[in-house]
């Protein structure tokens, strides 16, 4: 057997391997997974069958973009296929960090493509042409978790042409011909459309829903992570916490004064709005910059960072304070940077995941420590919390596992 044909092989057992874990998953939690990981990598597996499961259940992404790296040996692998395919899963995960790239070249082939279909005899039917967009409908992790079940795991067809051709047909269209002016309206399909524009089946559907909710960490308010009856229509007026060496001007995302305005098309700030909150918290708190947030949701939709559906992607965090003049250190789970900073009168924006803070995914502030070693916070969803004092292992603990952008913590400072 050729090498060619060997490597080959090996790529497409990966890639079927993939595939079948992420179904094991949805079918059946660590056992399915475990079973189904087994049955595609048996020889490989009985040395590293504790880090597959590691990888699968805790680190999502690496399943998407650098499964072969786990199971092989990372990049110090001396096997040029590994090597290689190895190399298609970091520029597999380069595209997916820079998507939003890829959306207006996008939108341009779609209208070339349509501007031909309004000529006859050689000559153009219109004067004039425009383009409106309303694009949003489908965030960056649903395009994952759909292209990657749309091209079945394979790395090598998972390339940059491909993920041009998965941001091209998530796109649709109407036109309009009024006194020679062509006017095209263009807009992203829904997860939903965009799975029926495909014919995935049901089992792909599940699939895809799987895959992005490892994913996303669902930011939507829910009631019991909030401060309970009427709280949509409490106006909470001006609360500054001056307990911990800065002191921290704070906002509740259901205040009445913006709690029912829209985050982007598919939520409010009092429903999904928790990041925009926590960096108008910070700004506030650490410049004579007064913006509420209501501002810091009005700049995060036009700037891209509102994860319709969702929340805030994270990198909200350091990009949104740079944009109001902090500096924003992203310390990862250092627990000791974290607690440096915080006695340095620095804040910290922290995300936090399913616990005492929130039932799914939620940003907070964290502004102070007591002499004590409590953690002091600033809960965009609860005054009732943020007039607690915490352990700091419940905060490490919590931390989401699956930030991105240098969190789950990030030092903010003026």
């Amino acid at each position: 057997m050729s090498n060619q044909s060997s490597a080959g092989q090996k790529a497409a057992r990966a890639a079927s391997a993939a595939v079948n874990i992420a179904r094991g998953a949805a079918a059946g939690g660590v056992y399915g997974a475990a079973v189904e990981a087994a049955k595609s990598f048996l020889p490989e597996l009985i040395r590293l069958f504790v880090i597959l499961l590691c990888v699968v259940l805790l680190v999502p992404m690496l399943v998407f973009t650098a499964l072969p790296n786990i199971l092989f040996g990372y990049s110090s692998s001396t096997d040029q296929e590994i090597i290689d395919f190895t190399a298609s899963a970091q520029e597999l995960d380069g595209i997916y960090q820079n998507l939003d790239n890829y959306q207006q070249p996008a939108v341009l082939r779609l209208v070339n493509s349509i501007l031909p279909r309004f000529w006859s005899d050689g000559e153009p039917l219109y004067d004039d042409y425009g383009v409106d967009q309303d694009l949003g409908y489908m965030n960056k992790y649903w395009l994952m978790a759909i292209g990657s079940v749309r091209y079945k795991q394979d790395l090598y067809t998972m390339d940059e042409s491909a993920i041009e051709d998965m941001m091209y047909d998530s796109l649709t269209y109407s036109t309009s011909l009024i006194d020679r002016i062509l006017n095209i309206f263009v807009r992203d399909l829904t997860p939903e459309e965009y799975m029926d524009k495909l014919n995935f089946t049901q089992e792909e559907r599940d699939w895809a829903a799987l895959l992005y909710s490892m994913l996303a960490e669902d930011q939507n308010l829910s009631y019991g992570d909030s401060d309970g009856d009427g709280y949509y229509n409490t106006d909470y007026g001006d609360i500054t916490f001056s307990d911990a060496e800065t002191p921290v001007v704070y906002y509740n995302q259901t205040d009445s004064r913006w709690g029912n305005k829209m985050y982007g098309k598919s939520g409010t700030i009092g429903e999904a709005g928790c990041g925009p909150t926590a960096l108008a918290i910070a700004v506030a708190s650490l410049t004579s910059n007064q913006v509420t947030p209501y501002d810091v949701a009005q700049w995060s939709v036009e700037n891209g960072y509102r994860c319709e559906g969702n929340g805030s992607y994270h990198s909200l965090i350091p990009n949104g304070g740079a944009h109001y003049g902090l500096t924003v250190t992203g310390v990862g789970n250092d627990s000791k940077r974290l607690v440096d900073a915080l006695k340095n009168g620095k804040l910290v924006i922290a995300i936090m995941s399913k616990g005492h803070f929130t039932s799914s995914g939620h940003f907070i502030v964290l502004r102070g420590v007591t002499e004590g070693g409590k953690i002091l916070v600033a809960d965009p969803a609860s005054v009732k919390r943020s007039n607690q004092e915490w352990e700091l292992g419940i905060i490490l603990n919590e931390a989401s596992r699956r930030a991105g952008s240098g969190g789950p913590f990030w030092v903010m400072s003026a």
